[in-house]
């Protein structure tokens, strides 16, 4: 096994990664979606690639043939009035998301905002095409109704868009559908029109910036989610059909739930 991080001089490998994944319920055949920043659980004790493909190798171990890794490869390129290159884009989200994207049969969504990348025995179920970023068919729709577990590999901090999907459900006011135009270029080379709706943050209120932080102390609380430490940070997973379940009742009774309180 592999040593991967250093942290107050102890060292962790691979096997401690598969352990701990494992304690956090992570098992074969699950489905699981990742959001990660790789730096904070310590000093790396291999080569960025050599790094990045052993934490890959560590995923694939616990989920096995039978389970399906997804992780968000965001370009915003319809944002930016940018042509989507659904091989040659690259991620803005991430080291371990953009090697993971350029590795061996794994496939990329046609999303030309929020685009994943997708491998394993349920990937079909993620490559559908959707007329909205978290709308009917996109990833986030998928992940709810396959049961699939959402992974903080850093810590609770990490940007977690999946919020959206579910502000989309419920029909908060604070956010609203623009949509966005532009090209893709496909994995042939093919270059297709592409029409997509984004529900956006509304620039002209106040509040509407998620308050994560205090959102994931009350989950918590709720015992919602399981973390556990390795190196410098944390892992945090939970069940994502839960997890919407909780947040969608709350803002159907309160759609500034998961805002910062408003400034007295």
């Amino acid at each position: 096994m592999k040593e991967l991080f250093r942290y107050k001089n102890q060292t962790y490998n691979q096997k401690d990664l598969i352990e701990t994944l494992e304690k956090l319920g992570i098992k074969n055949g699950d489905i699981i979606y990742i959001h990660s920043e790789i730096y904070n659980f310590g000093i790396p004790l291999l080569p960025i690639k050599e790094l990045l493909k052993a934490l890959i190798e560590c995923f694939f171990e616990v989920i096995g043939k039978d389970g399906t890794l997804v992780m968000p490869t965001f370009t915003y390129s319809f944002c930016n009035n940018e042509v989507y290159d659904k091989l040659n884009s690259k991620c803005t989200v991430g080291a371990l998301n953009e090697f993971f994207r350029l590795q061996q049969g794994v496939k990329r969504t046609n999303d030309p905002i929020f685009s994943f990348a997708v491998k394993g025995d349920k990937e079909e179920l993620f490559l559908k095409e959707t007329t909205s970023c978290f709308g009917k068919n996109s990833v986030y729709d998928e992940l709810t109704k396959n049961n699939a577990k959402a992974i903080l590999f850093g810590g609770e901090h990490l940007g977690f868009t999946y919020f959206h999907y579910i502000e989309e459900k419920a029909k908060i006011t604070y956010r609203y559908h623009k949509t966005f135009k532009g090209n893709i270029i496909d994995e042939d080379g093919i270059q297709i029109d592409k029409e997509i709706r984004f529900f956006c943050r509304d620039l002209t209120k106040k509040y509407n910036i998620i308050d994560q932080e205090k959102v994931f102390n009350i989950l918590d609380s709720q015992k919602l989610t399981n973390k556990l430490n390795f190196g410098g940070a944390q892992i945090v997973s939970f069940k994502i059909e839960k997890f919407y379940t909780f947040i969608f009742d709350k803002l159907i009774k309160n759609e500034n739930y998961l805002l910062f309180p408003k400034e007295i």
